[in-house]
């Protein structure tokens, strides 16, 4: 008997319990900031329906500069992308990006639990070039190479399945050049930042308005 999309995704979400579902969901800022913080900690810039940070980007850990947080305390965006993400049947992460670095920049998505007991790191093999909206997508797999578990070697299933259970902070960081000598300061702005879900994801939700549209980016 062949076994439906339905079936394994209802098995995925038994066999990962834990916190609510996360439904998918698409931030679009119309209304303003919605509690997301800079990487200072300190509200973001909103303006026309995007937010916003100005940073020096002169110095950054091993998965770059922290620009944005989206934060189970801070209530951002009224905890929707707070949750089982395997019960949502959540796949990947996107956003629209924009800096102005005049270089060309890649960025990194950290992902914890609330308690940032387990957390792990996406990188993306996109450049984003200055002065030009670009898209990003970040795949929620454990076997990508783009994919980094904060902790000891051997431990990448075990901490994917906890963050991937209960996430409740995100981090957008950005990587600053090798070899870049002179100081870098930039303002990045971010839209349309999404949970995807994938094929089975969408069969067990139904396709009745869960997922909300993009606002296009040019």
């Amino acid at each position: 008997m062949r076994t439906s999309a339905i079936t394994i995704a209802l098995a995925a979400s038994i066999a990962h319990a834990g916190a609510a579902p996360a439904t998918p969901f698409t931030e679009t800022f119309d209304l303003g900031g919605e509690n997301w913080a800079q990487g200072s900690g300190a509200p973001v810039d909103w303006d026309a329906g995007v937010v916003s940070t100005t940073v020096d980007v002169n110095s950054a850990g091993i998965f770059g500069l922290t620009l944005f947080r989206i934060q189970d305390n801070l209530d951002s965006s009224n905890d929707a992308f707070v949750g089982n993400y395997f019960a949502g049947g959540i796949t990947s992460v996107r956003f629209d990006v924009l800096q102005d670095s005049g270089q060309d920049l890649s960025f990194g998505l950290r992902m914890t639990t609330a308690t940032n007991s387990d957390a792990f790191a996406l990188l993306t093999p996109t450049v984003v070039s200055s002065g030009v909206w670009t898209t990003l997508t970040f795949e929620l797999d454990e076997s990508s190479p783009f994919f980094f578990a904060e902790g000891p070697p051997g431990s990448g299933a075990a901490i994917f399945d906890a963050v991937m259970s209960g996430v409740g902070n995100m981090q957008i960081s950005v990587n600053r050049p090798d070899g870049l000598a002179m100081p870098l300061t930039a303002t990045f702005s971010v839209d349309n930042f999404a949970t995807v879900p994938g094929p089975a994801g969408i069969a067990m939700l139904g396709m009745g308005g869960l997922v909300a549209a993009r606002r296009r980016r040019v």
